[in-house]
């Protein structure tokens, strides 16, 4: 089907169009993404149609008269869409609402008890999150029969729902074994699909069960007698069945399994109508069905009041209509009599209240069984009542006392008196801080419950002086040679007097007077009444033009760097003056905390207030502690052994520092031109002196120096056995650090570690033998060693002893002339001397831990 319209214009029926969009009525699964297609019958070539909606569109495709829109993650439940056409200038469009529907997540059947035959019990068929509702049709059925069936056309709402349909039915003993199911239909059709789910299936179990008798002997019993009750289950009961005897609130008296139980008690009050329930249990199936029969017990009593029947107080109103109640709890019922000072009160008559009612009330209740009296108070409540005596309609207060409002008022309950002035509210029960602003015309109001009565009250308050600015000015400024006045004035009730004392001498405000810098300080004028005093310093400044001497502005200044005191000019005067100094052009405004640069010089310095200008040169003169920095002593200082430094380091200051440098726990003082070896490396201390200070600098001088082999150590029994592991270490010292190479036999089974100052043989054979050298170097040169390695057979060993202890004798004869060379030549060079050589009598024996008995071997290199 297509949804469209079709347009035409007056007096151009060429122009005739039709706008259609399909599908007509879309249908889309929740979260799921259609196809809209608009279309038009219009002739023109450039015509193009849109679709405005509020979903994602996220494909598109077009064509002469035609568009296509691909709407996608459909969320909302019941969107539109609109397409549009313009066709000669005229634009048309048409709507199609989209329906969103969601499968039900599950439906589900509630579970169902065993059934008792006759009774009525709920099916209850619960459809989760479906949408529309109103496509839904839920059914429920017993067997092949359709038990109800329920639609949703009206319901409200487009959003997916959760539906419970319920519906009642009476067991019968037939239905015992009869499935029962709910299906739920989601029926979209013509546009959309019809989708179905049921409910899991369910047996109904349906049982027959007499209920058991109860007899309460005697059923009717004084207060404190016995009573038996007895529970008897039917002959013909099925069995399993177990008996309780049990109160109606819930607590059991006795239970078994057998079909008779009898239970004893002692009668009380609380016994009077009490229900005492028969109940027998049989397990079937799984499930406990129940069985109740109940019966009620009378139980006879004296007479009982207490304030839940007869409440001890009672509160009337005057005025209104009361009646005294007052009951008692007895069996048989009680009569109750209630008398006051003798007379007895008509409880049945409703009578009009007053104050004469008030007072103490003697209540009996009397049966069969005796009689109890109770005491009643009865309280008469009426309004409100000012009168002059309680509530004086003029009345005087001093400020900063405590005190009620005095504004009572007669009434019960106590009435609440509140008095209004300027709006504000004050409460007449509360305690007031009596102000000022409380002096005026109150309007007084006194309620309680039952009314209220209105009075007038003027309030006079009288108050200790007060002074303020605006009276008694704190501060005056005046100025030297001219004319002045000084006044002070204060509030207060009575008007107080006012004397002002500066410096032990009385003044009396209000005279003019010549000022001259002795008018300068402060005053304490004292204003007094009957109430008390107040004090208020008043501060008088005189001003005058600027001044500057030796004392405030020297003429001749030596400054240390860094140190105190700084340069000060200062200038005494009233406003203080903005002193200022200029040098080459250049301001700067002491009195605003700038401080001058240490310039040598001299400064031209003001002080400037709004009465004047004086000015006066001042001769500065710039001296600076020792002070060092890396420009002038590098702090890390590295040198080449053998090569010539000193250790000069130079210092600024004025006068010129001294300086001195020395190593750290030494005495020798460091500072002329010599070689230096690696013991001179360090830390530095340099002092650079002047009359100043001193300036301390730390200097860390490295030595470096070439590597020199220490030490080439095998691991192992020389010679070394086919099969066995070991390892050469090569260990050099140099600075910086020495880095390792070597020249070996080419094999396969070589492993370096030790950031390559080891190698590893594994599993060594006849491709190992031969010589290893290691090289150690460094930025300032290299040293190479070697050792020779021979990898034999077992049955070879025997042989390589003696071939080992031949080459001994020849290196022991080649030792004497290395010996020779290293004493004569290779000392001289500052060279290391090779020790030790693989298997002579000098070898170092490597393992520690053990006597040396030649497991390992090395060649230890030692600086001569």
């Amino acid at each position: 089907m297509e949804n469209s319209i079709k347009f035409a214009f007056k007096g151009a029926e060429q122009h005739t169009f039709d706008v259609t969009i399909w599908p007509k009525n879309p249908v889309v699964v929740h979260g799921g993404s259609l196809w809209l297609n608009c279309s038009a019958s219009c002739q023109e070539t450039d015509a193009r149609g849109s679709l405005e909606t509020s979903l994602i569109k996220e494909k598109r495709d077009n064509g002469t008269g035609w568009a296509a829109f691909q709407l996608v993650n459909i969320t909302e439940w019941a969107p539109t869409a609109e397409c549009s056409f313009s066709c000669y200038g005229k634009h048309r469009s048409v709507h199609a609402s989209i329906t969103v529907y969601q499968i039900p997540e599950q439906v589900v059947l509630d579970p169902l008890p065993m059934m008792e035959v006759g009774k009525e019990y709920n099916l209850t068929c619960r459809v989760f999150s479906v949408a529309p509702v109103q496509n839904l049709t839920v059914t429920l059925h017993k067997g092949k029969e359709e038990l109800y069936v329920k639609t949703f056309e009206d319901h409200s709402g487009n959003e997916a729902s959760d539906v419970v349909v319920t519906h009642t039915i009476a067991a019968r003993q037939d239905d015992h074994g009869e499935e029962v199911t709910c299906h739920a239909a989601l029926d979209l059709r013509p546009e959309g699909p019809f989708l179905e789910k049921a409910a899991f299936i369910k047996v109904l179990k349906v049982f027959g069960f007499p209920e058991p008798s109860l007899k309460i002997l005697p059923s009717q019993t004084l207060v404190n007698d016995s009573v038996t009750i007895i529970c008897n289950s039917s002959d013909t009961q099925p069995p399993g069945i177990s008996l309780q005897i049990k109160i109606a609130s819930g607590r059991t008296l006795v239970s078994g399994n057998q079909l008779s139980l009898q239970s004893t008690l002692i009668a009380e009050k609380e016994d009077n109508e009490r229900e005492f329930i028969c109940e027998a249990e049989w397990g079937i199936g799984g499930e406990t069905i129940l069985k109740q029969t109940s019966a009620n017990l009378t139980v006879f009593y004296v007479p009982e009041m207490d304030e839940s029947t007869c409440p001890s107080n009672h509160t009337w109103v005057e005025g209104t209509h009361q009646t005294l109640h007052c009951l008692a709890e007895g069996n048989p019922k009680p009569t109750v009599v209630c008398s006051k000072e003798g007379v007895a009160h008509n409880m049945e008559k409703e009578e009009r209240v007053n104050r004469t009612q008030t007072g103490i009330y003697n209540c009996t209740a009397t049966n069969e069984l005796g009689s109890i009296t109770r005491t009643v108070t009865i309280y008469v409540e009426y309004g409100p009542q000012l009168s002059e005596s309680d509530c004086p309609s003029n009345q005087t207060w001093v400020e900063g006392s405590q005190l009620d409002f005095i504004c009572q008022a007669h009434g019960v309950p106590v009435p609440d008196v509140s008095c209004m002035k300027d709006g504000k509210v004050y409460n007449s029960n509360k305690l007031q801080n009596i102000t000022q602003s409380h002096a005026g015309v109150y309007h007084c109001n006194a309620t309680n419950a039952h009314g209220s009565s209105s009075k007038m009250v003027t309030s006079r308050v009288e108050y200790g002086p007060e002074m303020n600015d605006l009276s008694c000015p704190h501060s005056w400024i005046w100025t030297s040679g001219t004319e002045q006045m000084f006044t002070c004035s204060a509030g207060g009730e009575p008007e107080p007097t006012i004397e002002c004392i500066k410096d032990g001498v009385t003044y009396s405000p209000g005279h003019l007077q010549s000022v001259t810098r002795d008018y300068a300080g402060t005053y304490l004028c004292t204003a007094t009444n009957v109430h008390g005093s107040s004090t208020r310093a008043v501060s008088i400044q005189v001003e005058y033009k600027p001044e500057m001497d030796e004392s405030s502005c020297p003429s001749n200044w030596i400054l240390v760097e860094g140190a105190l005191p700084s340069f000060i000019c200062k200038a005494e005067g009233i406003p203080p003056p903005e002193v200022t100094c200029t040098k080459d052009g250049m301001t700067y405004f002491l009195s605003q905390g700038q401080g001058i640069p240490l310039y040598n010089g001299t400064f031209w310095c003001n002080a400037t207030n709004r009465l004047g200008t004086v000015a006066k040169a001042v001769v500065v003169t710039v001296e600076t502690k020792p002070k060092m920095d890396e420009s002038s002593c590098p702090s890390n200082q590295t040198w080449l052994e053998g090569t010539l430094h000193s250790l000069a380091c130079e210092a600024n200051g004025t006068p010129t520092p001294l300086v001195i440098c020395a190593k750290e726990g030494g005495i020798e003082e460091f500072y002329r031109e010599r070689n230096v070896s690696r013991n001179d490396s360090g830390i530095y201390q340099c002092k650079a002196t002047n009359g100043h200070g001193t300036e301390r600098w730390l200097v860390n001088v490295q030595v470096e120096y070439r590597p020199v082999i220490s030490i080439l150590a095998v691991s192992g029994t020389l010679p070394i056995r086919r099969g066995e592991n070991f390892t050469i270490t090569c260990q050099a010292d140099g600075s910086p650090a020495a880095s390792y190479s070597w020249k070996v036999p080419q094999a396969s089974n070589l492993n370096y570690g030790g950031n390559n100052s080891t190698v590893t043989v594994a599993s060594a054979d006849g491709q190992n033998s031969g010589v290893y050298e290691c090289t150690a170097s460094n930025k300032h040169g290299q040293q190479r060693s070697q050792v020779e390695i021979k990898v034999e057979d077992h049955w070879l060993y025997i042989i390589a002893v003696i071939a080992i202890a031949a080459a001994t004798m020849l290196v022991l004869g080649g030792m004497a002339g290395v010996i020779y060379y290293l004493k004569s030549t290779a000392c001289k060079k500052g060279e290391y001397n090779v020790r030790d050589a693989e298997n002579s009598t000098e070898a170092t024996c490597l393992n520690r831990e053990r006597t040396c008995d030649g497991d390992i071997y090395g060649i230890q290199l030692t600086r001569t």
